[in-house]
This record gives C-alpha cells, structure tokens and sequence, in this order.
C-alpha cells in the first residue's frame, strides 16, 4: 500500500481515496465488510502515509 501512496504523491495526485473494505470492530453491527470504525481507521493509515511521505520529501530523505 505504502508504494501506491508514494506514487500518487509523486504524481502530484489531488482526488479523493478512501478505504473499500472495513472489519466489523468495537461491537458494530450492520453489512459485513463495511464497518464504520475500521474504515475510518483505513483512512487515517493512508493520511499517515502521506504525512511521512510529506515530511521526509521536505527533508529529501525519501528514496525514488
């Protein structure tokens, strides 16, 4: 996953992405596979990656 973030990044990509699939987690009900808190979760992971992608292109630490 990490290397698709990084491409888009450096591709200067400025769409939406959002994770498709989720876990059922903290007592959730509802459709299988398309749990609220494990999406959100999905999420945060990619805005992480893009984050650490940001900050160490500032300080020309990430690898092509």
């Amino acid at each position: 996953m990490g290397t698709i973030v990084k491409a888009l990044y450096e591709e200067g990509f400025a769409g939406y992405v959002r994770p498709d699939h989720g876990r059922m987690i903290f007592g959730e009900t509802g459709r299988p596979g398309y749990g609220l808190y494990d999406r959100a979760l999905g999420a945060m992971y990619l805005q992480g990656i893009w984050e650490g992608l940001h900050v160490q292109t500032r300080k020309g630490k990430v690898a092509t």
